[in-house]
C-alpha cells in the first residue's frame, strides 16, 4: 500500500512540476555560507560536530580526519592515520570521543582499524569492517562491523558480540542514555540488550522508512516518512508504542528519502524536499531543486533553511541546535552551516 501511494505522489509531483510546460526554469540557489568543498560523502556521515559546536570535525576527499572552525574555516589535523571515506564518524554525546574507521592500503587488500580520534589510539579489536559505527553518549561503549556481525566494545574491554540482525540499515544502530540497549532498524525494530544479547523486538512502524533517531530519558523517538493518497509525510514516531504524530506534508514536492535529523532537544526536525522546475517530458525531469526544511515540532511551523540544483545529502543539527551543518553532493560533497531559523 505505502508503495502505492509513493508512486501515486511521484505521479503528481512529475506531472505538476514548473518547467512541464517547455519553458526552463531555473534551481534557486541559496546554499548558505560553504565551509569545506571537499567531504567524502559516500554512503557515509562523514562529518560531525564537535563539543563546542565551534568545529565540525569530516573526512575529506584524501581521507585526513580534520577540524574546521566554523568560524573562519581554519582546518586542523585531528589524526594522522588515514581515514575511510566510506565509514561513519561517531562522536559520543559527553563529547568526550570520536571514532572513526582507518584504512591501510598498503598490502594487497585494504585493511581497516578502529580509531578514536581525540586520544590518537587504536582500539583493541584487531580488524574491522568498513563501514557503519556508534558510540555511546558517556564514550563507554562503541559499537563496530566485523566480518561475523556487529560487537560492541566497553570501556573494561570487554566486547559483547551482537546477535543478528542489527544491521546498519537504514539508520545506524543507537544506544540508549544508559548504553545498556540498542535500538536496532532494519526490516522491524528492536531492542537488543549490550550484556546479553537479548531482544525485544518492537510495534511494527515500518522502520525502513525512519531516517533519524533521538533517545532521550522519556524514550526513543524517530523521524520517518509515510504516504497518503495525495502527499509524502514526514512523521514523529514514539518508539515504543508506534503512535505517529505527521509534522509536515508534501505540496508540490517529493521528500528525499535519504537523509533527516533531529535536534538534541527534539524541537526541530530537518529534511530535504526536492522539486522538478525543469521537464521536457511528462515523464522526464531535466531540472532538479532541492530544499532544506526545518520543522518546529511543536508549531509545526516549517522554514527552507537552503535550495539548490546539486544532490541533498546528509543534516546534522549542532549540539544546542542553534545551527545546522548539511550536504550538497556535487562531486565531492559541500559543506554548508547556517543558524536555525
Amino acid at each position: 500500500m505505502a508503495k502505492g501511494f509513493r508512486g501515486a505522489a511521484t505521479f503528481v509531483a512529475l506531472y505538476c512540476c514548473a518547467g512541464c510546460d517547455g519553458r526552463p526554469a531555473a534551481a534557486a540557489e541559496d546554499r548558505g555560507p560553504m565551509l569545506a568543498a571537499d567531504v567524502a560523502s559516500i554512503g557515509a556521515t562523514t562529518f560531525a560536530w564537535l563539543s563546542g559546536d565551534a568545529e565540525i570535525a569530516l573526512v575529506t576527499s584524501g581521507s585526513q580526519l580534520v577540524a574546521v572552525r566554523v568560524a573562519d574555516g581554519t582546518r586542523r589535523q585531528l589524526d594522522p592515520t588515514r581515514a575511510s571515506s566510506h565509514s561513519d564518524l561517531a562522536r559520543s554525546r559527553d563529547g568526550t570521543a570520536l571514532y572513526f574507521v582507518a584504512e591501510d592500503l598498503s598490502g594487497p587488500q585494504p585493511r581497516y582499524t578502529l580509531r578514536e580520534a581525540f586520544t590518537g589510539k587504536q582500539a583493541p579489536v584487531g580488524d574491522v569492517m568498513n563501514g557503519m559505527l556508534a558510540v555511546s553518549a558517556d564514550a563507554h561503549r562503541v559499537l563496530y562491523s566485523r566480518a561475523n556481525g556487529a560487537s560492541v566494545l566497553d570501556v573494561s574491554g570487554t566486547v559483547f558480540p551482537l546477535p543478528p540482525p542489527c544491521p546498519g540499515w537504514p539508520l545506524r544502530p543507537a544506544f540508549s542514555p544508559s548504553s545498556d540497549q540498542l535500538l536496532c532498524t532494519g526490516e522491524h525494530a528492536a531492542f537488543v540488550q549490550v550484556t546479553d544479547g537479548s531482544t525485544q523486538t518492537l510495534p511494527d512502524t515500518d522502520p525502513t522508512l525512519w531516517r533519524a533517531i533521538r533517545w532521550d530519558a522519556s524514550g526513543p523517538q524517530a523521524v520517518g516518512f509515510g504516504f497518503s493518497t495525495d502527499h509524502e509525510l514526514v512523521q514523529l514516531l514514539d518508539v515504543a508504542t508506534a503512535k505517529a504524530r505527521v509534522l509536515y506534508e508534501t505540496d508540490d514536492g517529493l521528500l528525499d528519502l535519504a537523509n533527516a535529523a533531529i535536534s538534541n532537544d527534539g524541537r526541530r526536525v530537518a529534511f530535504w524536499e526536492t522539486r522538478c522546475v525543469h521537464s521536457e517530458s511528462f515523464l522526464s525531469c531535466q531540472q532538479t531543486e532541492a530544499r532544506l526544511k526545518v520543522v518546529d515540532t511543536s508549531t509545526g511551523r516549517a522554514a527552507t533553511v537552503a535550495s539548490g540544483a546539486a544532490g541533498p545529502g546528509p543534516i546534522l543539527f549542532s549540539d544546542d541546535g542553534a545551527r545546522i551543518a548539511y550536504l550538497f553532493q556535487a562531486g565531492w560533497g559541500e559543506l554548508h552551516v547556517r543558524p536555525v531559523p
